[in-house]
């Protein structure tokens, strides 16, 4: 039998290529096809949890496959969300159940509707009402897009009865660069102009003439329908084919306006809250998604094999987000990686609250949290409780951790 150490380092040297060799997998790869082609389309919790393959691949994902029975304690984890404090979700102590709410929020977005025409007197009409939509958070004073920041979005509005127009906003370096007088300090208005700009890009096939945008009274943005008109190719009214007129009122029930966050525009790139959050709706958050389901099975399979190779992918993959004791303390995955890093016994008899605050400064004093930031540190350390957990449990793999092992001459 391969040491875990031996194990881990391969893993982890080459973890792309483990990835996506475990991709491949006949069965791996028809649930993830699978997956990708409809979750899209779902459009509520209960189409959700109706399909068992988007369900049972979902909560593989996060680690809930074990609790993919309990279908009512998870339709309460979705319905109720993650926005108020006193969610399901939020008052539970493991936070992969609050990961999982915001993964899978289906509602629609930030949206607003259109009103029809409202009849005063017979021969007085007060006109249709345009679709207004204000983002629910105002915006900072200014941003900083000078390095990695970037904020993504999809604007859409139904124009007509069968017909939706769409615009991808993106605001990073790259879009803003020469287009702004300080790239470190985008302000509301720069933005709001940039977001215009976008708009107006997007041409008559998108979103041109159709929406505009600007700052509210609160500092928020904040959108409206507007009336187009397109006269066609010979650009006078009447006509068919190409020289037929295109006409969208600003208002009516049919126009609305919808924004969706969207993913980034590459790898590195970090997710700057303009006003609307920064969760992904499932249908846009499905790389997410499939990299977790594709990470989740290559260390169910590790830990098939040997527990302390699964414990050290685990440790690898949630390292960056620790910082404190408090972190290890409520992952007993963590705790027990740790716990066999600095020495400590099993944290059984720590059940009050002052044992526990107790031990979770023990841990803060023994391990550094700063230096998980790097990756290298974080192998180091993977790697030391890899190699602990072989003399405590592997001794018949290699002959000379034997000579660590207790009752040995």
């Amino acid at each position: 039998m391969t040491s875990t150490l031996t194990s881990y380092m391969l893993l982890s040297r080459n973890l792309a290529t483990s990835l996506q060799r475990k991709g491949n997998d006949q069965i791996v790869a028809r649930e993830t096809a699978y997956y990708q082609a409809n979750i899209g389309k779902v459009t509520s919790v209960d189409d959700f949890m109706a399909d068992q393959r988007l369900y049972g691949y979902a909560m593989k994902a996060f680690g809930l496959e074990d609790m993919a029975y309990a279908k009512a304690f998870m339709r309460k984890v979705l319905s109720e969300g993650t926005d108020s404090a006193t969610a399901f979700a939020n008052r539970l102590a493991d936070d992969r159940y609050v990961a999982f709410a915001k993964a899978f929020d289906f509602t629609p977005g930030t949206t607003a509707k259109g009103t029809d025409p409202v009849v005063v007197s017979p021969t007085q009409l007060n006109p249709a009402g345009s679709a207004k939509l204000s983002l629910p958070y105002a915006l900072a004073a200014s941003y900083d897009f000078s390095g990695t920041n970037e904020a993504s979005f999809t604007l859409s509005s139904q124009v007509d009865a069968s017909t939706t127009k769409s615009a991808t906003i993106v605001l990073n370096k790259a879009a803003l660069a020469g287009k702004v007088a300080n790239l470190a300090s985008v302000t509301r208005t720069e933005i709001g102009a940039a977001i215009n700009a976008q708009i107006g890009a997007s041409g008559p096939d998108g979103l041109m003439g159709k929406v505009q945008v600007g700052i509210g009274a609160n500092g928020s943005l904040f959108f409206e329908t507007t009336g187009y008109t397109e006269l066609g190719f010979d650009d006078a009214p009447g006509g068919t084919g190409v020289n037929a007129d295109t006409v969208y009122l600003a208002g009516g029930t049919n126009r609305t306006l919808t924004v969706t966050n969207g993913t980034l525009s590459g790898v590195g790139q970090t997710a700057v809250d303009i006003g609307n959050g920064t969760d992904l709706s499932p249908g846009a958050n499905v790389k997410g998604v499939v990299d977790a389901y594709l990470q989740q099975s290559l260390e169910a399979d590790a830990g098939a094999e040997d527990t302390g190779v699964r414990l050290a992918l685990y440790f690898a993959r949630k390292a960056p987000s620790l910082s404190s004791g408090y972190d290890i303390l409520s992952d007993p995955a963590l705790t027990q990686v740790v716990n066999t890093v600095i020495g400590l016994p099993a944290t059984s008899s720590a059940t009050t609250s002052d044992a526990l605050a107790a031990r979770a400064v023990l841990i803060s004093s023994k391990v550094d949290f700063a230096s998980f930031r790097d990756p290298a540190k974080v192998e180091a350390f993977a790697r030391r409780f890899a190699a602990i957990w072989d003399a405590q449990n592997n001794t018949a793999t290699d002959p000379i951790l034997a000579l660590f092992s207790n009752g040995q001459a």
